[in-house]
């Protein structure tokens, strides 16, 4: 199983790094300190590290420089957290593979783990559907039509073209006789379909336990063939 590194001492990106990457199966960790974060990589031998640049004491930088130095971790990629360019610099010259803004934006870094390592596979077995979809970015309300749905997330038809890695709010309704079975859940694009298939691939980002227990009872009846799919 893939490892991922993350170390900060303010939660700059723990917080989007843990979400993102609890719908993967990465194994997540974190520290809080240079120091610690030398200890974990050489402990661990995670596949990828994220470092803030700020951090108090030994700094992200310098945490890059001493792993780089480490024939060890000459091929880890380790991605930087930095304000301004001359920071940037002094991270590509400690060896960092990349940077990222401080804060980090969050397309960026989903666009990084993606990158090193290619860990967002397609959950279970996706069940074809045609149900109607709402969702949302920014404030703005779209809609669109569920192809396929998972545990993991789900495919809708739209014209609306969205940046990888962008964040959205869904809603559908469950069809049926019982009402209120709404699943209500925050998403993450990770695809955009072409055309005839034009749309996006969607991973589910946080599910309340109301809208995960819809899901799941919405899937059980969808093997069972006891609800529509249309």
């Amino acid at each position: 199983m893939r490892s991922v590194l993350l170390v900060d001492d303010t939660g700059l990106f723990r917080e989007t790094g843990e979400a993102l990457l609890r719908r993967t199966h990465c194994t997540l960790l974190t520290g809080s300190t240079g120091s610690e974060a030398l200890t974990i990589a050489r402990r661990e031998k995670p596949d990828l590290v994220f470092l803030d640049a700020e951090m108090s004491g030994m700094t992200g930088i310098d945490v890059c420089r001493v792993l780089k130095a480490d024939p060890a971790f000459s091929h880890t990629p380790v991605i930087i957290a930095c304000d301004g360019d001359q920071c940037e610099e002094d991270a590509l010259r400690a060896g960092a593979s990349g940077v990222l803004s401080r804060p980090p934006e969050e397309t960026a870094f989903f666009e990084s783990v993606r990158k090193y390592l290619q860990v967002f596979p397609r959950d279970e077995a996706r069940s074809p559907v045609g149900w109607s979809l709402t969702f949302w970015r920014d404030g703005v309300q779209y809609e669109g039509t569920i192809r396929d749905l998972s545990r993991g997330g789900l495919f809708v038809r739209t014209p609306v073209r969205l940046p990888i890695g962008a964040r959205i709010e869904v809603s559908f309704d469950v069809p049926g006789d019982k009402p209120g079975r709404t699943v209500v859940a925050e998403a993450i694009v990770v695809r955009m379909g072409q055309e005839p298939d034009r749309g996006m691939g969607c991973r589910f980002f946080r599910l309340t336990s109301s809208a995960r227990s819809h899901l799941e009872e919405c899937l059980r009846l969808l093997e069972l063939g006891e609800v529509a799919t249309r």
